[in-house]
């Protein structure tokens, strides 16, 4: 019987992929069999991550450098991928900023305009450039990342751009999702709660009574673990998931059913 879940001769772009879920998406897919790019500003980091997958999965990897802001940047970057393996197949959307540490009312426009370039409008420049190859090839999975925070109003009143910005990504999911689904193009999405990151064990360790208080809010009383999104990712890219498009998959512990 064929497995579904196997991506063996398969080419995945992750970007954001130097660490967090970024690097988990891309370890997933590795240890699914596809060949990834990871793509992310600090090469060195970026590079380090690529061959730690490797030597773990036994599977191609490749390390390039990409400012998701910088539509140039993502066009050479394109460019790369196909001298190397003629196509790409699945596209994971993940390079992000993170929050701001003021109230909307007082986030600077400048700090504004920041996140929603690089959140919004990178994945959009991203979906513009590979989905023209995917267009072309008359397949492809794009996966895109949204969070909780675009389906309930955070409680925290110094969340605002990156809230907005993670909306307009799920809106733009469906509708490429409606545009590209003639090309045999799927767009979907995942849709994180709170994950145990590098990052967010930081902050967590400097601000206890915040996870104390996120874990009254998640019905599983847990936050999730890197390594079990990246097989969602799997799931998406993966011919199991062919008769899904538009969809906004929710992980989050059941955060936002309340």
């Amino acid at each position: 019987m064929k497995n579904k879940f196997d991506l063996s001769g398969k080419t995945a772009v992750v970007t954001g992929a130097g660490q967090g879920l970024g690097r988990s998406f891309a370890r997933a897919l590795s240890g699914a069999g596809a060949e990834v790019f990871l793509m992310a500003r600090n090469l060195e980091r970026l590079t380090r991550t690529a061959e730690e997958i490797a030597d773990e999965m036994g599977t191609a990897t490749h390390a390039i450098q990409l400012d998701i802001t910088n539509e140039q940047s993502i066009i050479n970057a394109c460019a790369e991928v196909l001298e190397i393996t003629g196509k790409i197949d699945i596209l994971v959307n993940n390079a992000a900023v993170g929050r701001s540490d003021v109230r909307l009312i007082d986030e600077p426009l400048e700090e504004w305009n920041s996140i929603l370039e690089t959140n919004l409008t990178g994945t959009f420049l991203m979906m513009k450039h590979v989905g023209r190859i995917m267009i072309e090839q008359r397949d492809g999975k794009v996966i895109n990342l949204t969070s909780m925070t675009s389906l309930a109003a955070m409680r925290n009143p110094t969340v605002g751009a990156y809230d907005v910005s993670k909306a307009g990504i799920e809106c733009l999911t469906r509708l490429m999702a409606g545009a590209w689904s003639e090309y045999g193009v799927t767009v979907n999405a995942i849709c994180p709660g709170y994950y145990m990151t590098d990052i967010n064990k930081a902050y967590v360790a400097e601000h206890p009574e915040f996870y104390e208080d996120s874990l009254r809010q998640i019905p599983l009383k847990k936050w999730g673990e890197p390594e079990d999104i990246g097989d969602i990712a799997v799931f998406l890219a993966s011919g199991a998931s062919d008769y899904m498009t538009g969809a906004n998959v929710v992980s989050d512990g059941g955060y936002t059913i309340w």
